[in-house]
């Protein structure tokens, strides 16, 4: 098994034929070397995060668990931080980045607050999850009047894909909120979006009585997660989360974005969700609007 040196550490790569995605034939060592490719993108977004990820020992379509806590066996460059008991690994540097993909890891759930500021949330979530027979045509619409309802309110929003069906819109914020300001924002735009459609977004939580577009508010919170931006997703065509742009969103389709094509795109168009990373935006001319929710 090859042993590679990164970040004058050493890592040894096992299982490099392994079939990840057996239908469209990616392995083990295609994860890895996405992940190489994509460290530079990746890192500054999960970066300082409790990391839950979802390992797939054989490949996706084979058994998977949850992990938090970090193995005892890890090697003792790999960054911690503990949080409500939980020993968090932190996916600060590319050799912890392959470490946890040479461990079957395929995707990845960053923390939506980094340990330096752990009760202001880094950003309001919008997600979007249709229900079938519903499909990502509808998600891009009521997406698109998020975007309407967004800039009503004063507020800029960044879509990605799921990479399922869904889509994710982020709206930063500026570090002088709690969770309860996020989740109240999250869950005032669930209602204006319900009453400009009122057929086809939901805020049902019980899925047997669900249908349309479901708008999850309830995923801002301390001890929530969303798939992060750029991880792969155990799809059978290995689709990956990806920031798009609103005005390709209309053409856009999960399919597009994977493990093979996401690279490329990201050389020619850059970081999408950069401003995530900086565009700091505060709530209070809208505030007395949340309290009332």
């Amino acid at each position: 098994m090859p042993t590679i040196e990164i970040e004058g550490r050493s890592l040894r790569l096992t299982n490099l034929d392994k079939l990840m995605w057996p239908d469209v034939g990616i392995t083990k060592g295609d994860l890895l070397r996405y992940h190489a490719l994509m460290a530079e993108v990746i890192l500054p977004h999960w970066r300082g995060r409790p990391m839950t990820v979802t390992r797939y020992p054989d490949g996706v379509g084979g058994e998977y668990f949850y992990q938090k806590n970090c193995p005892l066996a890890a090697p003792p460059w790999v960054e911690r931080c503990t949080h409500e008991g939980v020993n968090y690994v932190l996916v600060n540097d590319t050799s912890t980045l392959l470490w946890l993909v040479n461990q079957g890891a395929v995707e990845f759930h960053p923390a939506e607050f980094t340990i330096s500021g752990r009760s202001a949330p880094s950003w309001a979530v919008i997600d979007l999850d249709p229900t079938p027979p519903c499909g990502f045509e509808a998600a891009v619409e009521v997406a698109l009047l998020c975007r309407q309802i967004l800039l009503e309110l004063g507020l800029r929003g960044y879509p990605k894909t799921s990479g399922a069906a869904g889509i994710h819109i982020y709206i930063p914020l500026a570090p002088a909120y709690d969770f309860t300001v996020s989740l109240s924002l999250a869950k005032a735009v669930g209602f204006m979006l319900q009453r400009k459609a009122p057929q086809l977004v939901t805020l049902e939580r019980l899925v047997r009585r669900r249908s349309g577009v479901y708008v999850d508010y309830l995923q801002n919170g301390p001890s929530r997660t969303m798939v992060g931006v750029y991880s792969p997703r155990p799809t059978a065509a290995a689709t990956v989360s990806t920031p798009v742009t609103w005005d390709e969103l209309p053409e856009a389709h999960p399919s597009d974005f994977t493990v093979r094509t996401v690279p490329a795109r990201v050389r020619g168009l850059g970081d999408l969700f950069a401003p995530v990373l900086w565009d700091h935006q505060t709530l209070e001319h809208i505030l007395p609007v949340l309290q009332r929710v």
